[in-house]
């Protein structure tokens, strides 16, 4: 198992430890058995975009998974600075940031992490996860694990490659949908704003990457040129 940690320490001395499982199994059946807030059911806000079914799942997979993390800062403003750990299987970062830029790091990975059969199929992209990544950094990881795909797609000569990326920016248009409706979940789910502000920098991550794939990769020119 792959399990990534997260330390926050926050300006007023609380310590949060979140630990997340990329590989944990689907909740469904655990969470039948439980009391779960409001908005953590599937039909509510729910994604246009979603293929379950409320008949099949009482609850929207993200929102389970999130639903401690975003009580626990319920209370929390975005700007609240904190001092942030991150410990994976080979290294360690830290990071004194905003609140919302440490939550937008551990959404990230839990949401890529978890059942949405949308948001799972970055699921990839935890395996190898930077925290507190930007625009440039997530752009680089998220088009070179899809290009090994398509290396091992032309590989076995089963498919055509997708070469030109329209993968990508179909996902992301995809995606952008999907951030969209967990922020309005998050917002009700919040008495302030650091959960649903984390949220809304995904929203602007997703926008950029949707809108032109080929657009985002151009400042990678002048330096893959370089070598390689």
């Amino acid at each position: 198992m792959d399990k990534i940690t997260y330390n926050l320490k926050l300006k007023d001395g609380k310590e949060y430890t979140f630990e997340v499982d990329i590989d944990r199994q689907d909740r469904r059946e655990e969470a039948n058995k439980e009391i779960h807030a409001f908005w953590t059911k599937l039909d509510y806000n729910r994604c246009r975009n979603c293929p379950l079914q409320p008949s099949t799942h009482t609850y929207c997979p993200s929102a389970l998974d999130l639903e401690e993390i975003a009580k626990k800062f319920e209370d929390c403003i975005s700007t609240e600075r904190a001092d942030v750990w991150v410990h994976t299987k080979n290294r360690s970062f830290f990071k004194n940031c905003d609140v919302q830029e440490a939550l937008k790091s551990i959404f990230g990975l839990i949401m890529a992490s978890g059942s949405c059969p949308i948001l799972s199929r970055l699921k990839p992209l935890a395996y190898f996860h930077l925290p507190f990544a930007d625009l440039e950094e997530t752009v680089h990881r998220l088009v070179g694990t899809y290009l090994i795909k398509q290396h091992l797609i032309f590989r076995e000569g089963k498919n055509d490659p997708d070469w030109d990326l329209k993968g990508v920016e179909k996902l992301y248009r995809e995606l952008e949908i999907v951030n969209v409706h967990f922020m309005n979940r998050l917002r009700d789910a919040s008495k302030k704003d650091a959960s649903s502000n984390a949220l809304y920098i995904f929203v602007t991550l997703t926008s950029l990457i949707a809108m032109d794939i080929n657009k985002a990769i151009e400042s990678f020119v002048p330096i893959v040129r370089r070598g390689l």
